[in-house]
């Protein structure tokens, strides 16, 4: 077998539940992703073979031929729609056994956890001929584009490269993650710094880690100073520059000097990481965040709608790309896409809150409330909003959410339950 022309698909099998709803995955291989592969023209010729373990009509062992696939495959693409457990085993092999190679879809309506939404996954869409038709192109265009570049794209690959490079640190990172299942953060802290004084002076990872873990229990200032040093070590490192940019913004507005300047605190660290990689959805969206607080409207509101297009319709830059177009345009006017993109934001925001406990509170609650505004049921919207309060750690949090909502006050007469809810919101602030 010429496994330099295969493209292995890594996806379920028969019907499985993907959300509330049903989903047939034989048809969708044999209709979308089957055609989709067999387009792609190779970069020295001839076109790449699509491959599925179910679809072999030769003898042997079912979980050889799987290995096989992902250990030699030109090309893996996996479908992590419903996080079928298979399937991410699956990928999870193929990131370690390949650097390069592999592209990661999913269905809209479906959103990957917290774990692994830095990896990017491509979504799309089947309900009707024509989104299979756009579903088809995407798939093929991935794909040239992803065998003509030949980037390194395993998360597995780039920290075993980075800690490799940086000498003896494994030990440390594996003893700094232990501690963090045990939730001692402090005393992971003082094993990252250990890593970092380790490390080799070009490896960016452990500064990273220490970086995030600092800026997750809002200790600014040295993540800050580790996001500053992970761009030096490595200028290259999107994620680290997009890291330093949300940190600069942060700390200006701690020290609370003007933010409405150009260039914006941040500003310039969010413009190169995005320079690095256009498809951080996540830096698009902090752009935006750091626009909007300077005032400059309708570039956020750019930035903003980027971050949609890129993400395939995340709910945290929809909703304010929603809300900014109404100082920018003097009007709210939701198109057709926009309504169907906030049931889809609706599943996932809802389902989030549904969890127990839930993931990301207040903010699913939130944002839940704003899209039930947005979608006329003025009940709704209070009774979430107030659940969101509920859910409150620090008095901020509220504050945020109705500073957010005056925003879309200049509209107020297409969203009924505006005004009051504002009101009722604004009594339960201190």
């Amino acid at each position: 077998m010429d496994y330099s022309k295969i493209c292995f698909v890594i996806m379920p099998f028969g019907k499985k539940p993907i959300g509330d709803k049903m989903v047939d995955f034989d048809p969708l291989y044999d209709n979308i992703f089957l055609p989709a592969i067999s387009e792609v023209v190779l970069p020295e010729g001839g076109k790449l073979e699509p491959h599925r373990t179910d679809k072999d009509f030769f003898t042997g062992d079912i979980r050889l031929e799987m290995f096989q696939y992902l250990e030699y495959s030109r090309f893996a693409l996996a479908d992590i729609s419903g996080l079928n457990f298979n399937v991410a085993c699956e990928l999870g092999v193929r990131h370690r056994a390949r650097e390069a190679g592999t592209a990661i879809f999913r269905q809209s309506q479906f959103a990957p956890p917290f774990d692994i939404s830095s990896i990017k996954a491509f979504p799309y869409e089947y309900a009707t001929v024509d989104d299979e038709v756009k579903a088809r192109a995407l798939i093929s265009r991935v794909l040239t584009e992803s065998l003509i570049l030949n980037r390194l794209d395993s998360p597995v690959r780039i920290a075993l490269r980075a800690q490799r490079e940086s000498g003896q640190i494994d030990e440390l990172l594996t003893r700094a993650e232990n501690a963090i299942r045990n939730q001692d953060w402090t005393g992971a802290m003082d094993i990252y710094r250990d890593a970092v004084a380790a490390a080799d002076p070009g490896n960016p990872l452990p500064r990273m880690k220490l970086g995030l873990l600092c800026r997750d229990r809002g200790i600014w200032d040295e993540a800050l100073e580790q996001f500053t040093g992970a761009t030096a070590a490595s200028p290259s490192y999107g994620a680290a520059g997009r890291e330093r940019g949300i940190g600069e913004n942060k700390l200006a507005q701690i020290a609370r000097p003007p933010l409405e300047t150009n260039p914006a605190p941040g500003e310039a660290s969010l413009r190169r990481a995005i320079e690095i990689n256009d498809r951080d959805f996540d830096a698009f969206a902090s752009l935006g965040g750091v626009l909007k607080r300077a005032r400059r409207f309708p570039e956020a509101l750019n930035a903003y709608e980027q971050s949609v297009k890129v993400s395939g319709g995340h709910p945290y830059p929809l909703l304010n790309a929603l809300k900014l177009r109404v100082p920018v345009n003097g009007h709210l006017a939701p198109s057709g896409a926009d309504k169907l993109a906030l049931v889809r934001a609706a599943r996932v925001r809802e389902g989030q809150s549904k969890q127990l406990p839930p993931f990301d509170k207040p903010w699913c609650f939130f944002d839940s409330a704003e899209i039930k505004l947005y979608q006329g049921d003025a009940k709704a919207f209070l009774d979430t909003a107030m659940q969101g309060f509920s859910q409150t750690d620090e008095d901020w949090q509220g504050k945020t959410f109705v500073d957010s909502l005056r925003l879309l006050l200049p509209a107020a007469d297409e969203l009924p339950g505006l005004k009051q809810g504002i009101a009722e919101l604004e009594k339960l602030l201190p």
